[in-house]
């Protein structure tokens, strides 16, 4: 497999991905009756938490061991496609969930 810097698919392929966990977290706290500003901001707060672990700008441990990830993501049949550094998930978070809540009640 071929490691292969590309910032401007990288960019999509965050975007993509922020929004999926963004309306997966909003579609399981709706199952439980959240609605309205309380679902927008609670959906937030997760959806950050999530993104900056897997930003790496967070600590993940545990019994001493740390986990410090490094997101790729599929660019071709055999090209896994990077930022050249850690993803920055974490600082879209916010922008997306407006837009996706924007016409909510």
């Amino acid at each position: 497999m071929k490691l292969s810097i590309d910032s401007e698919s990288t960019e999509e392929q965050q975007e993509i991905l922020v929004g999926e966990i963004i309306a997966n977290i909003a579609e399981q706290l709706e199952e439980v009756g959240l609605q309205g500003d309380v679902l927008k901001e609670t959906t937030g707060k997760i959806a950050f938490k999530v993104a900056c672990m897997l930003d790496g700008v967070s600590e993940v441990s545990f019994d001493g061991s740390e986990a410090l990830p490094y997101v790729c993501f599929q660019g071709g049949d055999d090209t896994l496609v990077h930022l050249g550094g850690n993803t920055y998930m974490h600082e879209l978070v916010y922008g997306i969930l407006g837009a996706m809540f924007k016409d909510a009640p």
